[in-house]
Formats: structure tokens, C-alpha cells, sequence
């Protein structure tokens, strides 16, 4: 079993990890299952803040507060996030350099179909500096660093309301008690 919380987390980043890897290894990570992977890591934060949640539980000898598996789940959670981030940064710099640069060719390609309009529309001069700038925040948005930077943010986020949610049950349930 699980001794502590940093215990808990680096075992299910290993666990994203492995995913993560296994959908590029069958070349799925465009397709469908491309959408799945942050329900895939939503479902192992909670896995996880459970378990750091209960493991704190067993590692007492009394009772243990709201506060005190909040602060557990809370701490899965975030070494949890902050593991899985690194992980995604790697991962797009490192292993699936094509990856942006797919996602950004496909919202150029949509992009340009409705550029004649806004030509017509606003004119040349005001298409071009909107061009310039879909551009620039296209660059920004598919890159390693902003989606590790959006992955840690929405994992600390939906973890620390995990450890809320799970620490008002396991102290009112009797069977999480201990």
C-alpha cells in the first residue's frame, strides 16, 4: 500500500504516462481518443486523490480530520499535477514534435477558408494584422509549454475540488472512518 502522498501521485503519473505513451505507440493520438486523454487523466487524478486520501487515513492510528484528508488529497493532487506537467511538457517537445504543428495546420486550413470574407469585409491591411495575430496565438496555444502550463493549472484546480469532495465523504461515511 501507499505510504504517502508523494507515493500516490508519482504511481499514477506512471499510470498517464504509460497511457499517454501507448496512444502515440498506436498512432491515435489525432483521432478521437485525441479528445478522451484529459477524461483518461481527470479519472486517474480522482483515482489518485482517493488513494492518497485513504492512504493518509491508514497511516494514522486515530480518526483523522476534514482538514487533515483535505490537505492529504490536496497534496496528491498537486504533486500529481505538477508530475503529469513535466510529463506533457517532455512529451511535445521530446516525443510528439508533430503533434502542434498538425493541430495548427488544421486550424489554419479552417481559418483560411473565411479569410476572402474578412478581406472583403474589413479590407486587406485589417486581414493581414488578423491574420498576424491568429497566428501569433496559434504559436502560443500549441505549444509544449502552454499546454503543460494548462495541464497543471486544470489538474491542481479539479484536484484540490477531488480532496474537497472526497474528504466531506470519507468523514461522513462510516465505512472510510477507519
Amino acid at each position: 500500500m501507499f505510504k504517502n502522498p508523494f507515493q500516490v501521485a508519482v504511481s499514477f503519473a506512471v499510470v498517464a504516462l504509460i497511457i499517454k505513451l501507448t496512444i502515440f505507440s498506436l498512432n491515435m493520438q489525432h483521432g478521437d481518443m485525441g479528445t478522451y486523454i484529459p477524461y483518461i487523466y481527470m479519472f486517474i487524478l480522482l483515482t489518485a486523490v482517493f488513494f492518497g486520501i485513504r492512504s493518509n487515513k491508514l497511516t494514522h492510528e486515530n480518526t483523522t480530520t476534514f482538514g487533515q484528508d483535505f490537505r492529504a488529497g490536496a497534496r496528491t493532487a498537486a504533486f500529481f499535477a505538477i508530475l503529469v506537467a513535466g510529463i506533457t511538457y517532455v512529451y511535445y517537445a521530446q516525443i510528439d514534435i508533430e503533434f502542434f504543428n498538425t493541430k495548427k495546420a488544421e486550424y489554419l486550413a479552417l481559418y483560411e477558408t473565411s479569410l476572402s470574407d474578412l478581406v472583403k469585409e474589413k479590407g486587406l491591411e485589417t486581414a493581414k494584422k488578423d491574420a498576424l495575430n491568429k497566428v501569433i496565438g496559434i504559436n502560443t496555444i500549441y505549444s509544449p509549454f502552454s499546454q503543460s502550463s494548462y495541464t497543471l493549472l486544470g489538474l491542481v484546480f479539479m484536484g484540490m475540488f477531488n480532496a474537497l469532495v472526497f474528504a466531506f465523504m470519507m468523514n461522513r461515511f462510516p465505512g472510510f472512518k477507519k
